[in-house]
């Protein structure tokens, strides 16, 4: 390759339709005005460079939109991202690095406009993007962030299940992977190698797209299974995947996949017990303390396994104190305290010694201005140490550090949660839901009232956020308590697995 090549990374933003409307996922086609700098009078989707000052690839996807369509943040949504991909043109003598997004408009979106640099625009389907002189390579852009029906259908699982928790929806993955291995479309595959390909491609979207605010055990539990694939065929008197029959390929994937499923969530009984042994190793030598406040906030079963093996383990000369955070909007929190509850509801000699307790989210400081631990866990961890988890974690471990600082903030997690800092350019962005879990709560004429401002008052139901890792005592996980190298050398893993699978694609 030249090196004199100009290398520019841009975003190419496909503008679309909702999947399930009547027309079905259509996207926005721009033709590009005589005013532009290059491919004057082509057709293309939304794009444009990526500036130094852009957070990252989708954050200069939505400006570029904004600017480009007149559309509001309240207009669109992230539908999913495909995976970037690079093109040389030598008569512009400039490599291309282009980071493909799709954004879904939302119910009562206005409509588009556009400015000096297209002259017009219209809807069209994928299949339709032949009849267009367009921009070079598009067509390899649309192949990036369009799915089948099936992949579509399985990310659709994905993204509306908000009551299983990581493990569960990594679990459900991959018997929605098995489903379409079992499915009409990659049956209907010739070769190994179109099947094999085409499998990776379902299986990076469902780890990227399908719900990234937990993607990191979604991403582990695929990754790990479809390398189990891989290893298979590499061994010295294997054929390789190209060289046996696709039907014996198929074969060897659903065994694999279904003793995985078969395999069940991992135990959480080994991050329970490092938690247990942390919370020991912290006690005066020769002295127990008379008892132990731990605050909290979701129903995660993370959670839940490791208070009830605290208050098990701990010797009954200690009384057990537990504060819930309510957890709004959904109440994770009540239903984390309720369930504690009926563990130990028939266990007299435990209850004797154990207070539960609910609060308002807006009293986290009245919890752990006490609290010897600020417990919480981790969807997605980053080898910095930052961890994200529920709403409120963030706040409850600022105020415990700055009201109370010999509170133990702990995370815990199991490793599947740590990722590469590199997973997801967005890693800092959190999870918006529906408004309405929000407002629900709210009198009816507030309500009616809203409605009539929605341009102009914004309600944001987010249900993630990050932790930085200056707030966090100690990262527990199956393996014990992690240092920064451990999550550094997990992370590290995690990318080279990455590569190792999706590399050529």
């Amino acid at each position: 390759m030249s090196s004199k090549l100009r290398q520019r990374s841009v975003v190419s933003s496909f503008i679309c339709t909702p999947p399930q409307s009547s027309t079905g996922l259509t996207f926005a086609l721009f033709k590009r005005s005589q005013d532009v700098s290059t491919y004057r009078g082509k057709w293309a989707v939304c794009s444009g460079s990526i500036d130094p000052t852009d957070a990252s690839p989708q954050a200069a996807a939505k400006r570029e939109i904004l600017e480009e369509t007149k559309l509001s943040d309240s207009d669109i949504s992230i539908l999913r991202r495909g995976k970037p991909f690079s093109l040389t043109d030598e008569e512009l003598q400039t490599e291309w690095t282009i980071h493909p997004f799709a954004w879904q408009l939302k119910d009562g979106a206005r409509e588009i406009s556009f400015d000096w640099e297209h002259t017009e625009f219209k809807f069209i389907k994928a299949e339709d993007l032949a009849n267009y002189d367009h921009v070079p390579q598009l067509e390899l852009g649309v192949s990036r962030v369009m799915v089948s029906p099936e992949t579509e259908k399985g990310l659709a699982v994905l993204r509306d299940d908000h009551e299983s928790g990581a493990q569960a929806l990594a679990l459900k993955s991959l018997e929605i992977l098995l489903n379409m291995v079992r499915g009409s479309e990659l049956r209907g595959l010739s070769t190994s190698g179109e099947f094999w390909e085409e499998l990776r491609w379902r299986a990076w979207h469902l780890a990227k797209n399908g719900r990234p605010s937990m993607g990191a055990a979604i991403e582990a539990k695929l990754f790990k299974t479809l390398d189990l694939v891989n290893r298979e065929f590499l061994a010295p008197e294997s054929r390789g995947i190209a060289g046996v029959p696709r039907s014996d390929l198929q074969a060897v994937v659903e065994s694999i996949l279904k003793n995985k499923i078969a395999e069940g969530k991992q135990s959480l009984e080994p991050i329970a017990k490092s938690f247990l042994d942390y919370v020991q190793s912290n006690y005066d030598p020769g002295s127990l303390p008379k008892s132990t406040k731990t605050v909290t906030l979701s129903a995660s079963g993370t959670i839940h396994q490791c208070l009830t093996t605290l208050i098990e383990g701990v010797s009954p000369d200690i009384s057990i104190h537990v504060t819930f955070l309510e957890s709004r909007p959904n109440f994770e929190g009540v239903t984390a305290a309720t369930n504690l509850l009926g563990t130990f509801a028939d266990k007299p000699d435990v209850m004797r010694r154990l207070t539960i307790e609910v609060v308002p989210d807006a009293s986290v400081t009245t919890a752990v201005v006490d609290a010897d631990y600020v417990i919480f866990g981790g969807d997605k961890v980053i080898p910095n140490g930052s961890v994200s988890n529920k709403i409120g974690s963030c706040a409850a471990a600022v105020t415990a550090k700055a009201l109370n600082p010999a509170c133990k903030v702990v995370a815990l997690f199991d490793t599947d949660k740590i990722t590469s800092s590199g997973f997801d350019s967005e890693y800092l962005t959190v999870e918006a839901n529906d408004e309405t879990e929000i407002t629900n709560s709210w009198p009816s004429d507030v309500v009616a009232n809203l409605g009539n401002q929605k341009h102009k008052i914004t309600v944001r139901n987010e249900y993630f956020e990050w932790v930085p890792a200056k707030y966090i005592d100690a990262h527990i996980s199956e393996q014990g308590v992690l240092s920064g190298k451990d999550m550094e050398r997990i992370g590290f893993e995690a990318v080279e697995l990455e590569e190792r699978l999706f590399g050529d694609l």
